[in-house]
């Protein structure tokens, strides 16, 4: 009874700590918050940041029959990443580097979770924390250098598929040529954003499925084909249907849902990859020579009776 009593009152007073520390982090990242906000609400490639968190949160609820527990005292070396979270968030105000002060919330949370919690908890916690790297926009220099190699790896694609269905189609840039037709691959058409929402969902899964590692990785490095390939799908069905349907407003609706549909195919795909991989991988069974006769009906037992 007494021990119920003190792990209770324990388990206060972690909560209590965690929410002053929440409501102090909240009130000085704010501005940070409120960056990573606006990217999500205003730029289509980023909008997948709303169900970052919710998703973290999935991967805790999932992992909690293998959470290690409260520790005993806090353990002062998650200051360390604390440190580094305030050196980091610093340093990117200094050099206006917002993408450095939104990652510094990675090292904040691991450190404040190494410091409440213990180590164990940290490495249990460790793919959600992760996992939120996909909250913070990618810098702009490199967004726009990716989405530029997008482009035209995308127009490439394109290309070869209708000239696979038998269209005479030319690129010239980011632009094809499908016929008369004029096809412009624009940066917005670049499969930024089913480029990074793939990778999330390829790194939820990861995280989900019970699989060595390098099943895990073979996911994550899936997605980057796949996203590519579904893009390049995209452009070449709205090539072919441009070529069906000249009138602009049919084109409009045409190039709206071909975006619409690619999310949930590129979904689609991931998942069959998974189970695909999942089927032809199958993990090996350990057993005890115990539970092997057991199973088996324990076929020396009943000679022995007979």
């Amino acid at each position: 009874m007494i021990a119920a009593c003190d792990l209770s009152l324990s388990w206060k007073a972690v909560l209590s700590v965690s929410a002053i520390l929440t409501c102090a982090i909240a009130y000085a990242w704010w501005p940070t918050l409120s960056w990573a906000e606006r990217a999500w609400r205003l730029e289509p490639d980023y909008s997948h940041g709303y169900l970052i968190l919710p998703l973290a949160c999935v991967l805790l609820w999932l992992r909690k029959d293998t959470f290690p527990g409260l520790r005993e005292r806090c353990e002062p070396v998650g200051l360390l990443l604390i440190a580094l979270s305030i050196a980091m968030r610093i340093a990117g105000r200094m050099l206006y580097m917002d993408f450095l002060d939104g990652y510094s919330l990675i090292p904040l949370v691991a450190g404040l979770v190494w410091f409440l919690f213990g180590l164990p908890a940290l490495k249990w916690a460790t793919p959600a924390i992760v996992f939120l790297i996909l909250l913070v926009p990618l810098p702009y220099r490199f967004e726009t250098g990716l989405s530029w190699e997008l482009q035209g790896v995308a127009t490439g694609l394109s290309t070869t598929f209708l000239r696979v269905l038998g269209l005479p189609a030319i690129s010239e840039g980011h632009t094809i040529w499908v016929g008369e037709n004029q096809l412009m691959v624009a940066e917005a058409c670049s499969g930024m954003r089913i480029f990074v929402g793939m990778i999330a969902l390829a790194a939820f899964w990861a995280a989900t499925v019970k699989r060595c590692w390098a099943d895990r990785l073979v996911l994550l490095a899936a997605a980057i084909p796949l996203a590519l390939l579904v893009n390049a799908v995209r452009i070449t069905v709205t090539g072919v249907l441009y070529g069906w349907f000249p009138a602009g407003s049919a084109r409009q609706i045409i190039h709206d849902w071909s975006g619409y549909l690619m999310i949930p195919l590129a979904a689609a795909m991931l998942w069959g990859l998974k189970a695909y991989w999942e089927k032809l991988y199958r993990p090996l069974e350990v057993q005890t020579a115990g539970e092997a006769l057991k199973r088996a009906g324990d076929p020396i037992t009943k000679v022995g009776h007979s």
